[in-house]
Formats: structure tokens, C-alpha cells, sequence
């Protein structure tokens, strides 16, 4: 199967969804939340829960350049949350640069492999993606993989 097709399947149940919550985190780690509120290890997410984590991103609103994970943290905290205002459109992950393009409506944030990881370790993950039924889908040095969420450090 084509992987490009098959991070985008992953991701079928929330296009169509605004997130209700898109904010920055620690350094320039994003979250986006969307669908039903959920607790889990005393937090509050979204039923399916997107972390940007170790990677560089580059968000643009059609051709106009926002913010970038290097951009200072109040510029990147008000370009972010724009994204609540606009549904998940599509995924578009080339394996071969690990890069990913999540599109929101006419806005596109870029992930692509942080350039500033000095040792890469095959557990690294440039984003995850948290899905009900505990399944995290991942994408980092070593590609894509699913495993199950208890495995995996949360925020």
C-alpha cells in the first residue's frame, strides 16, 4: 500500500473537523485537539490528539508566510490558533523526506525533520498522532509506525 495514502487514511475520522483547541507548547511543540473531550493521566484532549513534536514547521496562510518554529513564541501562539477556526482538509505525507503537509482550509503547516537533532534515535517522532481505541500513529526517522498509546510519553 502507498504510504502517502496510508498516513492520510489515519486521519479520515477528523477531516471535516475544526480542532477545538491548537495551541503552543513547550519550545515549539504544537497540539491540536479535536473531537469529543476526553480525561486520560489527569488532561484534558480531544478524543484525537495531533503533537508536533521534534521537527521544524512552517505554517502559511495560501502563499503568505505566518509563523515557523523558530518565530517568536507570541507570533506563533496567535498564528496557531487561527487553525480552530478552520477544518482539517486533507494529510499529504512524502515518505521519502518525511515530510508532512496538514491543510486547514487555505492554511498549510509544513512538518518536515528538525534540523537541529544532533543524534537521531530511531524512537524519535517528529509528530504523533493519538487515536481513540489507545493507537498512536507516528512518523520519525525510522517512518511510520502504530503502536499503542500506553508505550508512548504523552502531553
Amino acid at each position: 500500500m502507498n504510504k502517502k495514502l496510508r498516513v492520510a487514511e489515519y486521519f479520515q475520522p477528523i477531516v471535516g473537523m475544526q480542532p477545538w483547541k491548537a495551541k503552543l507548547g513547550v519550545g515549539s511543540f504544537l497540539t491540536f485537539e479535536f473531537g469529543p473531550k476526553v480525561k486520560k493521566h489527569g488532561l484534558i484532549h480531544g478524543q484525537w490528539h495531533l503533537w508536533i513534536y521534534m521537527a521544524d514547521w512552517r505554517l502559511v496562510h495560501g502563499t503568505r508566510y505566518l509563523a515557523d518554529s523558530d518565530a517568536d513564541r507570541r507570533v506563533i501562539a496567535v498564528a496557531i490558533r487561527r487553525l480552530e477556526e478552520k477544518p482539517l482538509t486533507s494529510v499529504d505525507f512524502d515518505s521519502n523526506t518525511r515530510e508532512t503537509t496538514f491543510v486547514f482550509d487555505d492554511f498549510q503547516l509544513q512538518v518536515s525533520p528538525s534540523r537541529e537533532m544532533e543524534e537521531v534515535d530511531e524512537r524519535d517522532c517528529y509528530w504523533m498522532f493519538f487515536m481513540p481505541e489507545n493507537e498512536v500513529l507516528s512518523v520519525g526517522p525510522a517512518g511510520i509506525r502504530t503502536e499503542q498509546a500506553d508505550a508512548v510519553q504523552h502531553v
